[in-house]
């Protein structure tokens, strides 16, 4: 099954929540159904098994967010064997061949593009032919199945920068994540960096606190987003995905779903609307 709508007819600009919002304890249907009522066009879906105890499977939700009419043009690849991506060794061929697994997946279904880290925590090595080597393959399969392998800035933007130098297909994009520019990477301007190649998004807040990602609805930390936005939108995107999480402070405020979606609607709103001001120059 494939996404619904066709591309040409894909208003501007998409809506998008992630599905790892929180609230896992409510069946999976319900979230999605909740998701849609708060005024979302899209989800984006973590494309892994990790959670499938508790969601179903990836393939089983994109089903079911499309029967109820919510799109999924963004999923994201597993975090965790990162690191074995620059290593010799059978874990590295072992995701190298899941990569491509989730490339064919999200191609057979529409899915344009896949998110995917270039390092995991402090853990990975320094980046090498191997790994150029790795995303050279999938890149290959990307062209086939054509989707977009958007690397997503985390701690160490250079090797990013890595593998955007030595490879140089058209399907190399990028996933801009306001969270981990703030608290991970101050400064370095990942944005500015790697804009031209944006494809998609995670926006979420923090406070700024090195190493806190805290995921929290976008007016909820210190992020600059009045300054931020209209340099997103002068990149002219098709999806705005939010990647917010329900704290700790929120459950124990006994926050709900349908308030906790709602306040990120809003918020998503809100920077949607701090477009460029007129007699300014955005970089």
């Amino acid at each position: 099954m494939r996404n619904t709508s066709e591309e040409s007819a894909l208003p501007v600009p998409r809506r998008g929540m992630d599905f790892g919002f929180g609230f896992e304890w409510i069946p999976a249907k319900d979230r999605l159904l909740a998701i849609l009522d708060a005024g979302f066009d899209d989800i984006m879906l973590w494309w892994g098994m990790e959670w499938a105890s508790v969601n179903g499977t990836p393939h089983a939700l994109f089903d079911q967010a499309n029967a109820i009419g919510l799109e999924v043009h963004t999923a994201h690849f597993p975090t965790d064997p990162t690191p074995s991506c620059w290593r010799e060794c059978p874990e590295g061929d072992a995701y190298e061949r899941a990569l491509i697994a989730a490339l064919r997946d999200c191609g057979e279904r529409g899915i344009e593009n896949l998110v995917v880290h270039t390092t995991r925590r402090l853990v990975t090595p320094p980046p090498n032919e191997t790994g150029v080597r790795r995303f050279a393959h999938a890149l290959e399969a990307a062209e086939e199945y054509g989707v977009n392998i958007a690397l997503e800035n985390t701690r160490f933007p250079v090797y990013n920068a890595f593998l955007y130098d030595r490879l140089s297909s058209g399907r190399l994009k990028f996933c801009f994540d306001s969270g981990h520019a703030h608290c991970f990477t101050p400064g370095q301007d990942p944005l500015g960096r790697f804009g031209s190649r944006l494809v998609t998004m995670h926006l979420h807040d923090n406070h700024g606190r090195r190493d806190e990602d805290e995921h929290l609805i976008p007016g909820d930390g210190s992020v600059d987003f009045p300054a931020l936005m209209p340099r997103i939108h002068a990149l002219s995107p098709r999806w705005y995905n939010l990647e917010c999480r329900l704290s700790v402070r929120e459950k124990e405020q006994n926050v709900t779903m349908t308030d906790y979606l709602r306040k990120a609607a809003a918020a998503l709103d809100r920077l949607l609307a701090l477009r460029i001001p007129e007699n300014s120059s955005v970089r």
